[in-house]
Formats: structure tokens, C-alpha cells, sequence
């Protein structure tokens, strides 16, 4: 469980929180603003995992940061510097962010607040003050976000090796077909395209202008592919017995990993199917019941592999090739 927790840790993230949130507090003394550690933790609430998410959670603050002013001016003006005033404007502000769609941006600007209560005025100078606190903050953020790596060699690496561990899935039902083993297990692989989508969302978040449609839907079709193998796999445990034709679907099992790849439209792979199924038709009918429920086990295999090559064939008659080459080069 512990060792669990301690994968799921975000060092990049820690690491951007930590740099940025040091350099804000210095930047904040160097200028010698009041308050300066509230910069540092406005640039911890600032960071997020992307850089989108990091802009617009930044453009939030900054709208409730010009709510929160007015509305302290209104209320510590009229009431006074007092815990009451500081009630009410919270009341207001939470009511009005909620409503705006501010609710990231309260915590912060609450913060804020506290330092015209603290001062007990509203002048022009504190007020620039907190403006240069919540510039610095949100900056230094912003900037440790758009400067950090990108993750797309590492993306490119871990896909290959998911078609690779694809292949050999493949290859694993095609053992399984001619009774050369007797179990196989998809736990590497689902980790493995779990860990890519969840990498390739981040990308894309982390890429402003970049159309990363192409990565998040290829991989999303390669997980569909995935669902119908284990389907395949646990059909082929279901049977009792194999016909002569679990062979001829064992070598075409083979074939499939063989030519897969990213750029394969599985237009051959898909004709040379149904040539196999027009094959398996003009064969003696089965003679027992068993060889029956067997053979029709497998019928219904060939047809899921019809299905994982269609997923392939539709993907690529998606796609706009200028998707792919507007990632990957």
C-alpha cells in the first residue's frame, strides 16, 4: 500500500512547487513587499499539473482577486477593520464565487483579504502591494510550467513498447489456440495503456497550440483492442476441445503481430480474414455435438478478430494525417 502511494507521487509536480514557491518569496523581499511568503504560496496554488489548467486557474484568481477588492472596499470602508466586516465580506465572496465559477480561486484571495484587515486600511499602496504579491505568485507559476519538459519522448518509448506487449499478446492467444500454454495474463498491459492515456492527457494539457487529438485517440483505440483480446482469450479457455481450424486462426494470430503497427490500415489483414472464413464454410460440417459448441466457439473468435481489425481499419480512415504528423514530428 505504502509503496503504492509513494509511485503515485508527482515528483516533476513537487519539484515545480518547490523551486517556484522559493523564488516568488525571494523575488517578493528583493522588491520589499509586505507579506512576501503569501507570493510563494500563491505560486504553489498557482502550479497545477499542465500548463492549460495552470492558465486558466490563473485567470480565475485573477478575476476573484478584482471581486475581493471591491468587495472589501465596500464592507472594511463602511464597517470597519473588525472579525464582523471579515465575516460578512467572506459570506459575499464565497456566495459570488460559487456563483462565477471562482470556487479554486477563494482560498487565495481570502489570504489576500486578510492583509487589509491586518493594516487595517485600504490605501493605494497596500492594495499595489498585493497586486505585486499576486503577479509574482501566479507568474513564477505560470513561467515553471511553459519551461518544464515535455513528456513525448517518453510517451513515444512507452507506446512502442505497448505494441510490442500487444504483439505478444497476440502471439500469446495463438499458443493458447494450439495448446502451447495454458494461461495469459493482460495485467502489464492494462497498467501499461493506463499509464499512457493518463501521460498523453497530461501532454496535451501541456500543450497550448498542438493538436494532440491523434495521440489521445490512437491510444484510446489500442485500449479497445486490448478489451477485445481478453474477450478472444477468454473464449479460447472456454473450449473443451480444438478443431483443426484453432490452427489456421493460431497463424493468422501470428500474422496480425507480424504486421502490427502504427501505420497499418489492416485492409490486407481484414481480407485475408474473410478469405479464412469463406474457407472454414466450405468444410465438413461438424459431427458431434462437442466439435459443434467448438467450432462455433471459434467462429465467434474469428468475428472479434474481425472486430480488433476493424477498430484499426476505422481509426486510420478517422484519422487526418496531418494529426499524426503534427505530434510526432
Amino acid at each position: 500500500m505504502l509503496k503504492e502511494r509513494i509511485k503515485s507521487v508527482n515528483m516533476l509536480f513537487l519539484l515545480k512547487t518547490g523551486i517556484g514557491s522559493a523564488l516568488a518569496i525571494l523575488i517578493a523581499n528583493a522588491l520589499g513587499l509586505a507579506y512576501s511568503p503569501s507570493a510563494g504560496i500563491i505560486t504553489l496554488l498557482t502550479i497545477q499539473n499542465t500548463r492549460k489548467e495552470t492558465l486558466t486557474l490563473a485567470l480565475k484568481r485573477l478575476a476573484a482577486f478584482i471581486l475581493m477588492v471591491g468587495l472589501t472596499y465596500l464592507i472594511f470602508q463602511s464597517m470597519g477593520y473588525q472579525a464582523v466586516s471579515f465575516g460578512l465580506f467572506v459570506t459575499c465572496f464565497v456566495a459570488c464565487c460559487v456563483l462565477l465559477g471562482l470556487k479554486d480561486a477563494i482560498a487565495m484571495n481570502a489570504v489576500l483579504a486578510t492583509h487589509f484587515l491586518n493594516e487595517g486600511h485600504m490605501e493605494w499602496s497596500l492594495i499595489i502591494n498585493e497586486i505585486l504579491l499576486l503577479g509574482i505568485g501566479m507568474g513564477i507559476g505560470i513561467l515553471i510550467n511553459l519551461i518544464m519538459p515535455r513528456n513525448k519522448k517518453l510517451i513515444r518509448e512507452e507506446q512502442l513498447l505497448l505494441e510490442e506487449e500487444m504483439k505478444q499478446s497476440l502471439r500469446g492467444i495463438g499458443r493458447l489456440l494450439r495448446k502451447e500454454e495454458t494461461e495469459l495474463s493482460f495485467y502489464c498491459l492494462e497498467e501499461l495503456i493506463e499509464r499512457l492515456l493518463k501521460n498523453a492527457y497530461e501532454e496535451a494539457g501541456n500543450r497550448l497550440l498542438t493538436d494532440t487529438r491523434y495521440l489521445i485517440s490512437y491510444l484510446q483505440m489500442r485500449q479497445m483492442q486490448i478489451d477485445v483480446l481478453k474477450g478472444i482469450t477468454a473464449k479460447v479457455n472456454a473450449l473443451d476441445n480444438f478443431p483443426v481450424q484453432a490452427l489456421a486462426i493460431a497463424d493468422f494470430l501470428d500474422h496480425i503481430a507480424a504486421s502490427f503497427h502504427e501505420r497499418n490500415n489492416a485492409e490486407e489483414l481484414l481480407q485475408e480474414l474473410l478469405q479464412r472464413m469463406d474457407q472454414f464454410r466450405m468444410e465438413a460440417l461438424p459431427l458431434t455435438r462437442a466439435e459443434f459448441e467448438s467450432r462455433a466457439m471459434l467462429f465467434q473468435i474469428v468475428k472479434e478478430l474481425e472486430y480488433f481489425l476493424n477498430l484499426k481499419r476505422d481509426f486510420v480512415l478517422d484519422l487526418e494525417k496531418k494529426n499524426m504528423k503534427t505530434y510526432w514530428e
